[in-house]
């Protein structure tokens, strides 16, 4: 059996994990043959040049990259295709054509609709023009693909509930990583660390300013901040207009995630909306103390004695787990150590990659 993984970007938790899964993959005997057609991988996964294939769709009316797509596909021959982001999978399913079976993953809402991840509510509350689209073009995808991929537990319900697919077509499948040493962390937090894009989501501007007001008595403490996005400016000016400059670290977008975490005692996710992030995995297996969200499926990553989890969009809350870590002695260690062995126990990239293999067996078979 051959597997082609395809994507559309080149950056961001899709080409993380499905550069991780296809290496894992590939690392077995027993595993399909795998190969991964898009534009190069800039990730911090892993070397996956042995297995890429340039293809590239920079836009949904991009037709000549649409072409080149569907001939990188139709020259792997795979027996399936596994689409691993939203443009991926709207060539799978309605462009390349390639006669095999289609699997997608669905990481996550676009932007302008994370209220309906967040609370209930009728279909359209809060939604902008933009994300009901982008929402009505995935339930055509999940319709016409063999199985969608739902990282968490919540996504899966929403894909049944909210997208309406059928519960034969979607299939509950944990992202995974290869955990990270784990590294002492300091008996009280002084070094915070996010990692994401700076997008309406991630919620950087609550975070920045949350933590502004925490370091305001406390100028031992700083924050660093991976990643890119169209929010960063913004942030930037934020950070500048509150007098904090010299206590947080704008990073820009890296590579080298292992080492960044490796700086820090604390994790900081301040998301209104997430699916399964790998970036919490990442910071919880490198034994950091993690604030995170309640949001999508973090709960079912982080549970009570393993971080400090906080309402989305609640800034007095994520303003006291902060304070907390940093002046509650013991505190981060312990949550840090229990976090790591979390990972261990249940997110693996080789979990994850047993699940893969066993739903891509089964696809094939039917």
């Amino acid at each position: 059996m051959r597997v082609a993984y395809l994507l559309t970007q080149s950056t961001g938790g899709p080409v993380d994990l499905t550069v991780g899964l296809a290496l894992a993959l590939a690392r077995r005997v027993d595993a399909p043959d795998v190969v991964i057609v898009g534009p190069e991988p800039v990730t911090s996964a892993g070397d996956a040049t042995p297995l890429w294939r340039r293809a590239q769709a920079s836009t949904k009316t991009d037709v000549r990259g649409m072409r080149s797509v569907r001939a990188a596909l139709a020259a792997a021959r795979p027996d399936l295709v596994h689409a691993q982001d939203r443009r991926a999978g709207l060539v799978a399913t309605t462009v390349a054509r390639l006669g095999v079976p289609v699997v997608t993953t669905y990481h996550g809402l676009p932007d302008g609709a994370s209220r309906l991840f967040v609370q209930a509510g009728p279909w359209a509350e809060r939604l902008e023009p933009g994300a009901l689209a982008v929402l009505g073009g995935d339930a055509v995808v999940g319709r016409l693909a063999d199985v969608t991929v739902a990282p968490s537990e919540a996504m899966a319900r929403f894909l049944r509930g909210r997208l309406h697919l059928p519960a034969r077509r979607v299939r509950h499948i944990a992202n995974g990583i290869a955990p990270l040493p784990a590294h002492a962390v300091r008996d009280s937090a002084q070094r915070f660390v996010h990692v994401g894009t700076f997008s309406p989501q991630k919620d950087a501007l609550g975070l920045v300013t949350a933590f502004a007001e925490v370091a305001r008595t406390r100028p031992g403490i700083t924050l660093a901040l991976a990643g890119d996005g169209p929010e960063r400016a913004v942030a930037q000016e934020r950070v500048r207009a509150l007098g904090v400059e010299d206590q947080v670290d704008f990073l820009g977008y890296r590579t080298d995630i292992p080492a960044v975490l490796a700086r820090a005692d604390a994790f900081v996710l301040a998301s209104l909306s997430e699916n399964l992030p790998l970036a919490l995995l990442e910071a919880m297996s490198a034994g950091l103390a993690c604030v995170a969200s309640t949001v999508g499926g973090v709960s079912e990553i982080l549970r009570p004695g393993q971080g400090l989890l906080v309402p989305p969009g609640e800034p007095g809350a994520l303003r006291a787990a902060l304070a907390r870590l940093a002046d509650e002695p013991g505190l981060a260690p312990a949550l840090g150590a229990a976090a790591a062995a979390r990972v261990r126990d249940a997110f693996t990239l080789d979990r994850c990659a047993d699940a893969h293999l066993r739903l891509y067996r089964d696809v094939v078979a039917r």
